[in-house]
């Protein structure tokens, strides 16, 4: 033992050497990778950073480890994980530092750090959403993620939906005014290489830490039921094919807990949806302030069925 002090997980302070000189990381093209996911996804657990690079969790954990401490501070820690009760034993979350966003548009890679934020455990949730599904379709041999640029790009999306400003959000008419829907993350496509190709639009997906009220007679103020109203509106209008040339289109809802993920489903056959009651989608993952584990770091999004309301569950692995 050299008998130096053990660096707090929160502290910046240099990770030395066997001299005891400061780290200083050169970065690899493995760094690049990372630097690039924690672009995509706002943040990211140390262990979905890993699946997504296909790396051993304590080799990449000892390598961001350098690239968060000083002098290096490529990547941040972001303080709002030290709220929960486990924060000095679970999974690190991690987020681009200014320094690593820096490095991205140095090396020509357009990065601009999202402004809005509902809040943490809300982005937190959406982030691990979407990389489950990539991390899903990385292991499968039959399944393709289609991101939201590619289909804006694709002979297939109508020529007007691309003039738009912000051609990914939903428009449609409701009560005799239009009215614009976004989800919570990007649409995308999954492709399908089974006996036949087929292809689902994804609309995003809606990730609903359990602070929305299920149901509100104040029309104006965002609820579940709200939701479903203005997701059927616009399928009732044909909307989804109008705009993004969509015959397949799936509307997931991720919640934080069974009971709450029922409720939603019996909500949403009071409105009397018929058959596309099957366009709707649910699962549920612990919170991020639950004492449950967190969600693993596996492709379960994608890869495990998802719950529908009056239909059996819906699988975009069969």
């Amino acid at each position: 033992m050299d008998g130096r002090a053990r660096n707090s997980r929160w502290s910046r302070e240099p990770k030395l050497d066997k001299a005891g000189r400061p780290i200083v990381a050169r970065l690899s093209e493995h760094d690049l990778v990372v630097l690039k996911l924690l672009a995509r996804y706002r943040y990211l657990p140390s262990d979905y950073l890993a699946a997504l690079t296909s790396r051993s969790l304590p080799a990449l954990q000892a390598r961001l480890e350098v690239l968060y401490r000083k002098p290096n501070a490529y990547i941040n820690r972001p303080h709002q994980q030290r709220a929960t009760a486990d924060a000095n034993t679970t999974r690190l979350i991690y987020e681009l530092d200014d320094r690593g966003a820096d490095e991205l548009r140095n090396r020509g890679l357009t990065y601009f750090r999202k402004k809005y934020l509902r809040n943490f455990a809300h982005e937190l949730m959406a982030c691990t959403i979407a990389a489950s599904f990539e991390i899903g379709a990385n292991a499968s041999d039959s399944l393709r993620l289609l991101s939201w640029r590619q289909l804006i790009d694709s002979p297939q999306m109508p020529d007007a939906t691309k003039q738009l400003a912000n051609p990914q959000v939903l428009t449609f008419e409701r009560d005799g005014r239009v009215e614009n829907l976004a989800s919570d993350w990007r649409p995308f496509v999954v492709e399908r290489n089974l006996a036949s190709k087929s292809f689902a639009f994804v609309f995003g997906f809606e990730a609903d830490c359990g602070t929305e009220p299920l149901d509100t007679a104040d029309t104006e103020r965002t609820s579940i039921r709200n939701k479903f109203m203005a997701y059927l509106s616009a399928l009732n209008q044909d909307v989804p094919r109008q705009q993004f040339g969509a015959t397949t289109f799936l509307i997931p809802f991720v919640t934080t807990t069974r009971v709450r993920m029922q409720s939603m489903m019996e909500l949403l056959q009071m409105l009397g949806p018929g058959a596309l009651s099957k366009r709707f989608l649910f699962k549920h993952i612990p919170s991020f302030t639950s004492f449950e584990k967190p969600s693993p770091a596996t492709g379960h999004m994608i890869l495990e069925p998802w719950q529908r309301a009056g239909f059996a569950p819906f699988s975009f692995a069969e």
